[in-house]
């Protein structure tokens, strides 16, 4: 797990250089990330019964990938600021890929609460940034109408 962490804190590394930049490891990082933080969750579920001192354990042999995972979450947030510079950079797929993440996280929201995702009931960086994408309805500074579609599943 340790040498897994090592490559997505390089990869992260590498795209939070330039906000404005193609965000190449985005994707995968997401699908990375999720695929850790599921084993976790799993993991400190099956020690539920286990003995205190096991779950402090497992508990710090965590704390590197909750830093990872909250330092990608800080990371989204500060993507989705700088949207209109994406585009105007010519990296609207950039945009693409914020919005299937926010789309992958909604569901897996809705699969955890059982119930229809709702943006203002959610918290974090990720769940801001969906809220962001449902209400997102400004001026640029050039005076276009900005509208990003956000499709209900």
């Amino acid at each position: 797990m340790y040498d897994r962490l090592n490559v997505l804190e390089t990869m992260l590394a590498q795209d939070a250089r330039d906000p404005a930049g193609p965000h190449r490891n985005l994707l995968p990082l997401h699908y990375q990330l999720n695929q850790l933080e599921a084993f976790k969750n799993q993991t400190m579920h099956q020690a539920k019964k286990a003995s205190p001192q096991i779950r402090v354990t497992l508990n710090e042999s965590f704390v590197r990938l909750n830093k990872l995972i909250e330092d990608f979450d800080l990371h989204i947030a500060t993507i989705a600021k700088h949207v209109l510079d994406l585009v105007r950079a010519g990296y609207p797929d950039v945009v693409v890929k914020l919005l299937k993440i926010a789309e992958m996280e909604g569901k897996a929201d809705e699969k955890v609460r059982g119930c229809a995702f709702r943006p203002s009931r959610a918290s974090g960086p990720k769940s801001t940034f969906i809220g962001y994408c449902y209400s997102f309805n400004e001026k640029s500074q050039d005076g276009c109408s900005i509208k990003v579609p956000v499709h209900a599943s």
